[in-house]
């Protein structure tokens, strides 16, 4: 008897289901994005981060929608560090506007809506010849002395929409002369000599980055800054956050970034990388790496500046330097930012281990523990593959230590499984870098600021806005 379609699509049904479960390998998830960002973040007046996340087995995509254009962002922190700027702008675009009403500048200097990113989704980064995270961040360990030496951008072509470079934005006036102390490529001088006081000012005011890879919040910052050279307008802002940590070393570092000039802080990175050690040639690749702004490098040198004269820095800053896009450089800098935390809330460090991804470090009383910024860990082929490769090396090098893995983020049952079974301990959601009392405020610069808003807010934004109210 011929078998009827619904017949043969229960059967189809559960072949795939079999499949699947007789499968030694798990496909990454589509995820919820309230199960990783908090409720504050999630929405506000002028954007939303849709609920549906994808990932590639270690790193989530959010798409971010918004008043100034819509973006896809890999990386947790990053789609949390976006909607602040997100909030930032708005208040910049309401500075705009006090600046016309108090004649401060004429009414055809300043175009409001400008800064406006077409309603089109950006790439995270089009990369062509490069993997997903775990291929990039785990795949290449070993080759980074070669990597690191080359010219970037020879063998990787990428088009940074998502989290571009702002350097033809333009230059703003009384800019720093670091270009003349920088070994620096045209476009990474420009970023950085491009970012003046006023610049720095307003950017400590809304607690943002003045180095920002967001050219929306970039150039609402030179513009205001322009106008407002002299600091003629008095505005309460709201602080949108960057990223901060309970550590007092991360306040200096913030004060740092706002307060030095950036000839002062280009050159405080190479007198710290050489007393640890690192290679000129090395130290040149990890700072004219375009996805590393100054924010960023001052960020990692400090946080392994701040621990002990302990081996494996210089390679770490080798590894980092092979970043090939946005959020591997991210993971980096929070790596380097997690080690400096377990050494000073979890035990004293005495080595970073070479030759392995991240900030996978040795630590008082044979604790062998990795710290990985990563978003959602499943238990892919490449992630079994790399597992095995670090437990291997763990065992033969550090017989005796206690082998841990710290996530900021989760990973699946099937990972913690597994691990279990390598005698990993895992901990999930540890070691949070971003401070929970910064998020995104929503109260308006004056009484009228969210009406306005408002009443130019772009169609698609406000039927996801509403949307999410239902």
């Amino acid at each position: 008897m011929k078998p009827t379609p619904a017949a043969l699509c229960l059967s189809a049904l559960l072949a795939v289901s079999a499949s699947a479960a007789d499968s030694p390998y798990e496909k990454p998830p589509v995820l919820k994005a309230n199960d990783f960002l908090d409720a504050a973040i999630l929405k506000g007046p002028d954007y939303v981060i849709d609920e549906s996340v994808t990932s590639d087995g270690v790193f989530n995509t959010y798409t971010v929608t918004s008043n100034f254009g819509t973006w896809k962002i890999q990386s947790t922190s990053l789609a949390a560090q976006r909607a602040r700027e997100v909030a930032a702008i708005a208040q910049l675009k309401q500075v705009d506007k006090i600046a016309v009403a108090a004649g401060g500048i004429g009414k055809g200097a300043v175009d409001v809506g400008k800064g406006v990113v077409g309603v089109v989704t950006h790439p995270v980064q089009t990369v062509t010849g490069v993997g997903d995270g775990i291929a990039r961040l785990f795949g290449r360990i070993g080759r980074g002395a070669k990597r690191a030496g080359e010219k970037f951008g020879d063998d990787v072509k990428i088009n940074p929409e998502n989290l571009s470079s702002p350097g033809d934005a333009g230059t703003a006036p009384s800019s720093s002369t670091g270009g003349k102390v920088m070994g620096a490529t045209g476009a990474l001088t420009r970023d950085v000599v491009g970012v003046n006081s006023a610049m720095r000012s307003w950017a400590k005011k809304l607690r943002v980055d003045p180095y920002t890879r967001n050219e929306v919040l970039y150039n609402e910052l030179r513009d205001v800054a322009q106008y407002d050279a002299g600091g003629r307008f008095s505005v309460n802002l709201v602080p949108g956050g960057i990223i901060v940590t309970a550590l007092s070393t991360t306040a200096t570092v913030n004060d740092l970034i706002w307060m030095k000039e950036p000839d002062e802080l280009v050159t405080l990175n190479e007198t710290r990388l050489k007393a640890m050690g690192v290679p000129p040639e090395i130290s040149r690749a990890f700072r004219l790496n375009p996805q590393y702004n100054l924010t960023r490098q001052v960020r990692l040198v400090a946080s392994l500046d701040a621990l002990p004269a302990i081996s494996g820095r210089a390679e770490f800053v080798e590894r980092a330097a092979g970043a090939q896009v946005d959020a591997d450089a991210e993971f980096y800098t929070e790596s380097a930012m997690l080690a400096d935390l377990f050494n000073r809330t979890q035990a004293p460090l005495s080595q970073i281990v070479a030759n392995l991804p991240g900030a996978c470090v040795i630590a008082q009383k044979d604790r062998f523990a990795c710290l990985f910024p990563l978003d959602y860990v499943a238990w892919t082929e490449g992630v079994a593959g790399h597992f095995d490769r670090i437990t291997k090396a763990a065992k033969k090098a550090y017989p005796k230590a206690k082998r841990e893995l710290w996530l900021t983020g989760r990973a699946s049952p099937r990972v913690a499984s597994e691990l279990a079974s390598r005698d990993w301990t895992l901990r999930e959601k540890s070691l949070a870098l971003i401070s929970e009392d910064v998020q995104v405020s929503s109260r308006p610069l004056d009484g009228a600021g969210r009406e306005q808003m408002a009443a130019r807010q772009h169609p698609m934004v406000e039927s996801k806005l509403a949307a999410s109210r239902d």
